[in-house]
């Protein structure tokens, strides 16, 4: 069987919205079977309707809350893939950022997303075999004005992304890091600062889509064997 036939369990964490929501109806498309993790049940169940039949299983609760991570562990035991993608943004002036906003984004981009990927990956380890990804960003090795509380945030998981790898590797775990320019997807919303909003105004060239960045993660996932794409970078026609 090859890799792009073979059909395999993917767990996604923050698939209600974005790339995590077109990566989980792609992979589901292609006959895969999807564990969606998100806070939010009716956009999970939305979801799960525009899937085939069966195809997504919905796994809803907070990353940030151990009781639900332990109620799942059989789903993590099952999974043979991992796309840890939740996180979240908050844009504005370093000087006008609150000390809530950055625990808030280090609190989920990746102090959770860290202690999930453990949790998956000793599973991986066991059965001397899976695949994880990391949706991090440009941002992972960029400072942008007015995101600097967000690149930390991604700096910080891109260090972790390559550790696991350099760890995971002899234990026959890929992993990949996705590292997408800006993306369409509603996660500005809750950046309403005027720079913030001006700067967007500003800007001379289309995002990104999610199912664009949806597809670099397939193309990972579908790769042979002994292919093990480290670092796949994706930018908008047109950024800087």
């Amino acid at each position: 069987m090859t890799a792009s036939s073979q059909k395999r369990t993917v767990l996604i964490s923050g698939a209600s919205a974005g790339i995590g929501r077109a990566c989980a109806l792609m992979l589901a498309q292609r006959g895969n079977t999807v564990l969606a993790m998100g806070r939010r049940m009716d956009a999970l169940q939305s979801l799960a309707s525009e899937a085939p039949a069966g195809s997504i299983e919905i796994l809803a609760g907070d990353l940030n809350d151990a009781s639900y991570l332990d109620r799942i562990d059989a789903d993590f035991a099952r999974s043979d893939v991992f796309i840890n993608n939740a996180g979240v943004l908050r844009y504005a002036p370093l000087m006008d950022l609150s000390d809530d906003d950055i625990a808030w984004m280090f609190q989920t981009n990746v102090l959770a997303a860290v202690r999930l990927t453990r949790r998956v990956a000793r599973h991986m380890v066991a059965r001397q075999q899976g695949h994880i990804v990391f949706m991090s960003s440009i941002a992972a090795r960029e400072v942008y004005r007015l995101a600097s509380g967000y690149c930390a945030t991604k700096h910080a998981l891109s260090a972790f992304a390559r550790s696991f790898r350099l760890e995971l590797q002899s234990f026959g775990v890929k992993v990949t890091e996705v590292a997408p320019g800006m993306v369409d997807t509603n996660i500005r919303e809750g950046s309403d600062h005027p720079a913030v909003i001006a700067a967007m105004q500003a800007r001379r060239f289309s995002p990104l889509t999610s199912e664009e960045v949806a597809g670099a993660a397939v193309y990972a996932l579908e790769a042979t064997p002994n292919l093990c794409p480290d670092l796949i970078e994706l930018r908008p026609l047109g950024s800087v």
